[in-house]
């Protein structure tokens, strides 16, 4: 959101198109955020605990958990058909 330096520009935009916009910029946001701690960290790395930014941002950020709503009845069909 920064970039386009206020948020005219945001406004101007289709409901869904700003949603998406702003959606993207607080990730970007948040990514730019657990960089800089994880600079911060890194001088108290060792031998056997340094990790990557990658490694340490997908810690802070681990994937939602999807949940399957379906019936015990719909899931084992479903496994016994396969």
């Amino acid at each position: 959101m920064s970039r386009y330096g206020n948020i005219n520009y945001v406004m101007g935009l289709s409901l869904k198109r700003a949603a998406k916009l702003i959606k993207k910029a607080k990730k970007e946001e948040n990514r730019e955020f657990y960089y800089r701690w994880w600079l911060v960290r890194v001088p108290l790395y060792t031998s056997e605990t340094v990790e990557s930014f990658e490694e340490f941002y997908e810690k802070m950020n681990p994937p939602a958990v999807v949940y399957d709503h379906r019936s015990k009845e719909a899931i084992m069909a479903d496994l016994l058909d396969s």
